[in-house]
Parts: structure tokens; sequence; C-alpha cells
């Protein structure tokens, strides 16, 4: 319960820092705006109007991460696990994204033998597509592609998501699922994240017993590869 309780007093503490950071830099922006700094032209304030949004996805991007960090400590398994059928969520995730992949030319294709069926609580299967979904585009390339493959032996089931991204290198991966981990380089400097999702998505694999491996070759892509029991214990 200790343990707990540091993780989330951490947690809380990071949160406050990256809320303080960027609504003082979207407050720098308003102001800006509001002095006419730059000119009397709507044109003139291109840059810190896209900027000010990046800030606010950044910020709502972090308390959906929070929320769902502190869910998956608190809530009870048990009472809400049913059968999720995996290409709803997937096509799910894929229309959330899309959008953002029509901005970046970033194809998306899903790939299925079958409609594969796991017992688990809908919602952390919604968290593992979301967030692997979503990283798959944000840190492709313009015009890149994203592979997303679900498949099933008789135990468990097989997810694959595959990017022909700016990749991650061999250092990098080693603290890939720690928790406020992101990948800082001048390729990523733009990308938005609370460096939790990752670390979400193994909290939540580990809670079913299933596991998760990448595999990366920087300015190649990254794959990403998932196996869930079928049944939870």
């Amino acid at each position: 319960l200790n343990c707990e309780r540091r993780l989330l007093n951490r947690v809380e503490r990071r949160q406050r820092q990256m809320c303080i950071r960027d609504s003082n830099a979207v407050e720098g922006y308003l102001k800006m705006m509001q002095e006419r700094q730059s000119g009397d032209r709507i044109e003139d304030y291109t840059i810190p109007i896209e900027r000010s949004l990046q800030r606010i996805h950044w910020m709502k991007s972090l308390i959906m991460d929070l929320l769902d960090f502190t869910r998956i400590r608190l809530e009870r398994k048990d009472e809400k696990i049913e059968e999720v059928h995996l290409k709803d969520i997937a096509s799910n995730a894929i229309v959330a994204i899309r959008p953002y992949a029509i901005r970046m030319e970033v194809g998306i294709n899903l790939g299925m033998k079958s409609d594969v069926i796991i017992m688990a609580d809908p919602t952390d299967m919604e968290i593992i597509f979301n967030n692997l979904v979503s990283n798959a585009v944000k840190y492709n390339r313009r015009g890149g592609k994203v592979d997303i493959v679900i498949d099933e032996d008789e135990e468990n089931v097989i997810l694959l998501f595959a990017d022909t991204g700016i990749g991650i290198s061999e250092p990098d991966r080693k603290n890939l699922f720690s928790d406020f981990v992101r990948i800082k380089n001048e390729k990523t400097k733009n990308i938005g994240g609370s460096g939790l999702g990752l670390s979400i998505v193994k909290q939540v694999l580990d809670m079913y017993h299933g596991s998760i491996t990448v595999d990366s070759v920087p300015d190649v892509g990254t794959t990403f590869r998932i196996c869930l029991p079928k049944k939870f214990n």
C-alpha cells in the first residue's frame, strides 16, 4: 500500500509539473496575441495558435493517461470481464487516430484471419490499442504506413503493431516501459505525450499475464508484439 501511495504521489507531482509548464506556454501565446505583438492579422499568429493547440492536446493526453494509470490500480478486474471482439476495438482505435494519420499521410492497415474474441475488460483492450496505434502514427514518417495484425492460436491472442517510422535505438528500448519515459531527440521534439502510455500498456498486460516485445531499427520502423491469454484468470 505504501509503495502504491508513493507511486501515485510521484505521478501527481509529475502531472502538476507538466500542466504548469504547458499552461504557462499557452498563456504566453495568448498574451502575445492579445497584445498583437506580431501584427494585426490572424495569419501573423499561425505558429502560436498551432503551438497552443499542441500544448492543449498534450495536456488532454496527460489527463487521459493519468485516469487510466489510476484506474488499473484501483478497480477489481473480475467484475468487468466479458467477451471482447478485438476487431471492434481495433477499428475504434483507427477511427480515433485517422484525422492525424490523414494529416501525416500515413496509411493504416488492419489484418486478421477471423473475429478474434478474448475474455477481458473492454476498457483495458482499448488502452492497449489506442496507445499502440496512436504511437505507430505519431512516430511515423510522412507517407509511411502502419500494419496491425490480430491473430490467435489455441490459447493466446497475438497482436502486432508495425510502423515504418523513426525507430527506437537500443539504449532507448531498455527503459521504454518505465513511467514517464519519452524518447527525446531531434526527430521527436515536436511529438507530445505524457511518457505514461507504454508503462500503462505494460501494466495492463501484466494483469492478464500477457507479454510485450519490441523490435526496432532506427529510421526503418518498429514492431510491437503482444501475446495475451484468451481467458482471464
